[in-house]
């Protein structure tokens, strides 16, 4: 009983023994790792700005910097920034937006009040005017003593040689407005309007907005360079123009979508302006704490710390060079950087790539990640490719011709229906022969015709799918229309004599379901794929047509499948035009290939599905498909390896698959033979072990006795 005693009263004490080691043991493991985390410091620095009141705008050139805010505030820097002085107030009104170039700069409030310094040496002039009941919402100067202001209803007031003039034009609400240089401006505003203009400010022409944007407020624009504009909106999206061979800067816009925010092109936050401070370089701010930097023109954009709390709402930034910059915002705020606010980190050591164990921790997130993506467009795009496959070999094989069409009505009701679909035909030509007269076509350039009808106003105008649809269906219907009316019940063929040459014509031979898919592989097999996912893409927005109302019937889903297909498939729009030009190119061969499996079946096979009763679609799905697949596997087999392969070529249109992962590894580590060598080594595992899966299913799926099975 003693010894029952001792123990119940030992242990506890032994238990604390444990519990006292167990803490011990795991604070010593949080100060380990707690030493060697990986510690970041702001690169922003908090300055006094000396005022408690909200700051709206900040310029700069070269030392001298100039804030504006509530009630007419001035703070004037000739440091950098370093040191503020507050200038006397230019009256009540807040100055919530500015500019500088020529320089000069130039500050105004949304009730009129412009104010302007022509040089460094000059005092601030007051230019104010009457702007009636307009808001005043963005200014610009493209000149010395020029000025552009834009506001409310199409507002549009020039100053120039010392006195306003008024451009307004009726429309939308304008929002900001930037000019490059005396001549070009880019004004931007409500519901995605963009206007340029090219004399100076005098008139302006509208441009189209990416669809995504056309309901869109564009809050801020910056046209920065002869290659480069940009424009933000307040929900957290970024537009960019570029120079595309002859086209100037300003006339094409492409919505930007973040790899940083998984495809997306919502940073999902409310943006207050955009910094651009080199081609590919622009800084963002907003609300609640948000400053971000991006250093790739928009695919990677990372939030920055800030030495200020969340609550702060920063109005604008503006970057003296490629790296000094200052941001000003709510209760006062000012910070100053001379990094680009990029985070320093601090404690450790810069990684050394020239070691291949550093390279491979680096690289091997981002190649994993580009892996999964490629394998997203394979497996949809070899399903889609398959069923396309299927269903072309089909059509191809199908034996039905107009003959036998026709021969099972009566002559009256084929002649009666060729006039029916010689009238639509003639209805459809007739919509588009203005159309095809508007484009100012001569000779061999009719050839071209197609592209032009379905986008007539080019730049400035939408794709119009159905012209094409007219066209080809107004051809076809024609052409059957005058054969089914010139039909006389014998349906024989027909022979010509051209140029003392007999040639025989059998129109009534035609297989309608072959000429269709003979039509869809020749276009498919004989375009390079490269120039197919460009068209996709950009040309025909096939992310944006199907990707988009998909993504939208699955919002609240919430099972695995169909939250997958929604987040990581239809919400990315370059994968969606990844898998459909890989889905459709594959296709077109994969019916080949079909094809001629299917024709490698005994004649005797059809032939004895349809004595028991079974049509031709009966007896290809239950009969000859099943055998025709079978031989098929290993010519199949080879055309998935090259879908795999070819999925490379998904980079072009800004997909982050394997090969645009090693680019961008390469652009950081410049280790390029390790970075597509990793590469290299991924793609041949995937197809390896494809090649695998498929000879073992060509294995278990061999036909006895069909090919040559060798010997011993």
């Amino acid at each position: 009983m003693r010894e029952t005693a001792i123990s119940q009263t030992n242990s506890p004490f032994k238990h604390s023994i444990s519990r006292y080691f167990a803490i011990v043991l795991l604070s010593i493991l949080l100060v380990s790792v707690t030493a060697n985390a990986q510690e970041y410091r702001s690169g922003w620095d908090v300055v006094n700005s000396g005022v408690t009141s909200d700051l709206f705008s900040v310029e700069g050139e070269g030392e001298e910097i100039w804030a504006f805010g509530e009630n007419g505030i001035v703070l004037g820097s000739q440091n950098s920034g370093a040191t503020w002085t507050q200038m006397e107030s230019m009256g009540p009104s807040n100055l919530s937006m500015s500019d500088s170039g020529f320089g000069a700069f130039l500050a105004a409030g949304r009730d009129g009040t412009v104010i302007i310094k022509i040089d460094s040496g000059s005092q601030w002039e007051d230019i104010s005017f009457d702007a009636g009941e307009e808001d005043i919402r963005g200014v610009s100067l493209n000149g010395n003593s020029s000025v552009v202001i834009v506001g409310s209803n199409g507002s549009i007031w020039k100053y120039d040689s010392g006195s306003w003039s008024d451009y307004s034009i009726s429309g939308v609400d304008l929002l900001d407005v930037s000019f490059l240089d005396s001549e070009r401006g880019i004004a931007v505003g409500e519901e995605g309007a963009i206007l340029f203009s090219d004399d100076g400010g005098v008139t302006w022409d509208y441009r189209d907005a990416p669809s995504e944007a056309s309901s869109s407020r564009i809050i801020d624009v910056e046209f920065y360079s002869d290659i480069r504009a940009y424009a933000i909106t307040d929900m957290g999206e970024v537009m960019k123009s570029s120079r595309e061979i002859s086209t100037p800067v300003g006339f094409l816009w492409n919505m930007q979508y973040f790899e940083s925010e998984g495809g997306s092109s919502n940073l999902g936050v409310n943006l207050t302006s955009i910094e651009v401070a080199t081609t590919n370089k622009f800084l963002l701010s907003g609300t609640e704490g948000y400053l971000s930097m991006s250093k790739d023109g928009g695919n990677i954009v990372n939030r920055q710390m800030i030495p200020l709390d969340n609550l702060t709402a920063f109005n604008d930034i503006a970057m003296l060079d490629g790296f000094r910059g200052i941001a000003v915002g709510s209760n006062g705020s000012i910070l100053i950087t001379e990094r680009a606010g990029e985070d320093e980190q601090v404690g450790f050591e810069v990684r050394d790539f020239s070691e291949f164990g550093n390279f491979v921790d680096y690289s091997k997130g981002m190649l994993i990640d580009g892996l999964f993506a490629t394998l997203n467009i394979v497996l949809f795009g070899i399903f889609l490719g398959f069923f396309l496959g299927v269903t072309l070999s089909m059509m191809k094989t199908s034996p039905t011709t107009l003959k036998e069409v026709a021969q099972k009505r009566s002559l009256i009701l084929v002649r009666l229906f060729g006039a029916v679909s010689f009238i639509v035909g003639f209805m459809f030509l007739d919509h588009l022969i203005p159309i095809i007269e508007g484009l100012g076509l001569n000779g061999w350039e009719y050839i071209y015709a197609p592209i032009g009808i379905i986008n007539p106003g080019g730049i400035t105008g939408d794709l119009q799918f159905e012209n094409f649809a007219y066209l080809i269906l107004g051809v076809s219907l024609l052409l059957l229309g005058g054969l089914f009316i010139s039909a006389n019940g014998k349906y024989k063929k027909s022979e010509l004599e051209i140029f003392g040459r007999t040639v025989i014509w059998n129109p009534w031979g035609v297989r309608p379901l072959n000429f269709i898919a003979t039509i869809y592989t020749d276009i498919f097999r004989n375009t390079p794929l490269i120039v197919q996912f460009l068209f996709i893409h950009f040309g025909v927005q096939i992310g944006a047509l199907i990707g988009d109302p998909l993504a939208e019937m699955l919002d609240g889903s919430t099972g695995l499948i169909t939250s997958f297909l929604r987040d990581d498939v239809l919400s990315n729009r370059a994968c969606v035009s990844a898998i459909f030009a890989l889905g459709l190119n594959s296709g077109a061969y994969q019916c080949e290939t079909i094809r001629g499996a299917i024709a490698a079946i005994p004649s005797g096979q059809m032939e004895a599905g349809r004595s028991i009763g079974l049509n031709y679609m009966q007896t290809m799905r239950l009969v000859i498909m099943p055998q025709a697949i079978r031989i098929c596997i290993p010519p199949m087999g080879n055309e998935m390896v090259n879908l795999v392969l070819n999925s490379s070529l998904a980079m072009v249109i800004g997909y982050s698959e394997l090969t645009r992962k090693a680019k961008l590894i390469n652009a950081v580590t410049f280790q390029v033979f390790w970075s597509y060598g990793m590469v290299l080594i991924s793609y041949f595992i995937v197809t390896w072990t494809l090649a695998l899966i498929l000879r073992y299913l060509e294995n278990k799926t061999r036909i006895p006795g069909l090919g040559i099975s060798g010997g011993n």
